[in-house]
């Protein structure tokens, strides 16, 4: 990578800052448990943000991780590989069914932190530790560190890929990795599907709001690493990328996707925002082509 990854790890804790004023299982917990209000207060202090006008991030990483479990419930899949999970417990809530096993990934220091989160959320729930359930390290931009992680699955069963809010921290060689790698595995699985929130478009960038872009900078001086240095022109650009490595795409509405939205009346928010948010809130679902374009 350009800069070191460890450095993107950071924005794991924001993420799980606004997860928590919604519903998410295990989020307010976890919020609290990795100290994600000191982060985010400490990325304020440093850049001068103007807090009360960020609250919108909170519908939006709301809809952005219902809109994948709720993908990942209509697929009908048994077995994932989450690639950079950060502080989510999905792979927790999901596997309590005992009908799908669940792996997930990160760097070094996130899975180690992780670990101990983990224990600390079980012991508190009275959950048992599931084979079902795996978090170990690996880098997304390495193949056979994902090949390792996967190694766990059924090799005739599809397999489901999913990386929820990595691909805006890499560069466009790195997102050609990145899908050059989920294409391989999923294809030595014979099946299955590669699911993305965070495609970026040139257009969109440009249009975004004064407070929308100071916490981005905030953020690159953080991850030393350029918002959406791999984004695309438009659809068409996009298509083609995805043709090239071998995908064909559907675009789903994260709001259309999202069951409901809590943080909306628990941050007092006008329920009118859902409908701004609804064209730019986009997650791709990517199956394997027969045959790469």
């Amino acid at each position: 990578m350009a800069a070191d990854p460890r450095h993107i790890s950071a924005t794991a804790k924001v993420s799980a800052y606004y997860r928590q004023f919604s519903d998410i299982p295990f989020a307010a917990e976890v919020a609290t448990l990795i100290g994600a209000d000191d982060t985010v207060a400490q990325i304020i202090r440093d850049h001068g943000l103007e807090p009360e006008k960020l609250t919108f991030y909170a519908p939006m990483f709301e809809a952005r991780y219902k809109s994948i479990t709720q993908l990942i419930r209509k697929s009908g899949t048994s077995q994932i590989l989450e690639l950079a999970s950060g502080y989510s417990l999905r792979g927790l809530d999901l596997t309590q069914s005992g009908s799908l096993c669940y792996v997930e990934t990160d760097l070094r220091d996130v899975v180690a932190t992780k670990l101990d989160l983990l224990e600390d959320v079980r012991q508190r729930h009275h959950i048992v530790p599931s084979p079902l359930h795996v978090v170990t390290i690996a880098d997304a931009l390495d193949l056979e560190q994902l090949r390792s992680a996967a190694a766990v699955f059924d090799h005739d069963l599809p397999l489901m890929v999913l990386c929820e809010g990595l691909v805006g921290y890499l560069t466009k060689a790195e997102t050609g990795r990145l899908a050059a790698n989920v294409h391989g595995l999923i294809r030595e699985f014979g099946a299955g599907w590669w699911i993305v929130p965070d495609f970026a478009f040139k257009t969109e960038i440009r249009d975004l709001p004064p407070e929308r872009v100071r916490l981005r900078e905030a953020i690159t001086g953080v991850t030393q690493r350029q918002l959406d240095a791999s984004a695309f022109d438009d659809h068409d650009d996009l298509l083609s990328f995805l043709h090239q490595v071998g995908f064909d795409m559907q675009v789903r509405s994260q709001v259309d996707e999202t069951p409901s939205f809590s943080s909306i009346a628990a941050l007092g928010l006008s329920p009118a925002l859902v409908d701004r948010m609804r064209p730019i809130l986009r997650v791709w679902v990517l199956t394997p082509r027969a045959q790469p374009a």
